[in-house]
Formats: C-alpha cells, structure tokens, sequence
C-alpha cells in the first residue's frame, strides 16, 4: 500500500500519534475533514486541467494546424536564450 509514498507502517504510526495527541473521540471528525479537503482538492484540479484543456484547444497554433514560428514570440525567445538578463 502506497498513499502520498508513505507505506503501511507510517500510515498506522500516524494515526497511532494522533490517536495519542487528539484522543480517540475526534479521530472520525479529522477522518471526516481529510476526505472532505480529498473530494474539494480533486474537484479543483479536475476544474483546472479542463479550463487548460479547454485553452490549449482554443489556442491559435491549434487551429490552424501550424507550427509556432520562432519570431512571433521574440520575448520567449530572450528569455529562453538568456539574453533577457539586464
């Protein structure tokens, strides 16, 4: 079992201290408010990659079927050539 590249062992020592810090009564309340950030976090990203989606479909290079030229952008280009640098 693997979960955010914790193993098994760490997870139940986790939840072992907090069972000690917090007590056993609020453990199902802590349960309770990770899987609800879990559910929001996954719907938030789930949004965001399908407004990326979306402008990358949008974008004009797309459409038209071309390759980006290298002199429409000449800031890219500085930057990316390090001649930007002042």
């Amino acid at each position: 079992m693997n979960f955010f590249g914790m193993g098994t062992f760490e997870i139940i020592t986790i939840l072992v201290i907090a069972t000690l810090v917090f007590g056993p009564n609020r453990i199902p309340e802590f349960a309770k408010k990770a899987g609800e950030f879990v559910r929001s976090f996954r719907k938030i990203t789930t949004e965001m990659t399908k407004e990326f989606t979306k402008a990358i479909d949008s974008s004009p290079t797309k459409s038209t079927g071309k390759a980006p030229s290298t002199s429409s952008s000449p800031s890219l280009d500085k930057f990316l050539s390090g001649s930007d640098k002042k």
